[in-house]
């Protein structure tokens, strides 16, 4: 998955252009992580879909300092990693989860 970096600017422009918003929230340290990283997130259907132009991924990575993502992280309500949240170019959420399948995700999105 080509992912972009998250910034509260990008997030932004991306519902602007009506693009639908999957925010991976991820660190190097995450054991969880590596994975769905692993086992999930390399999914052949998952990647073809996730290269829509429909669709903008975005990687929330935690392993250093970046306030922006730790408060998006916070406005969420959580604390913890990992979490997937997908966002429909209404920028409603469609879907969060801190343990997914690719059949999940891809159902989502699909539906978009």
């Amino acid at each position: 998955i080509d992912w972009e970096h998250y910034s509260p600017e990008r997030f932004q422009q991306a519902a602007a252009e009506g693009s639908a918003v999957v925010l991976g929230f991820t660190a190097e340290w995450c054991l969880n992580c590596k994975a769905l990283r692993q086992g999930v997130l390399r999914n052949a259907r998952l990647v073809a879909r996730m290269a829509q132009p429909d669709v903008v991924p975005m990687k929330v990575d935690l392993t250093g300092s970046n306030p922006a993502g730790k408060a998006m992280l916070r406005q969420l309500g959580h604390l913890t990693i990992p979490l997937l949240v997908v966002y429909g170019p209404d920028q409603r959420e469609l879907f969060r989860s801190d343990f997914y399948t690719a059949d999940q995700v891809l159902e989502v999105l699909n539906a978009l």
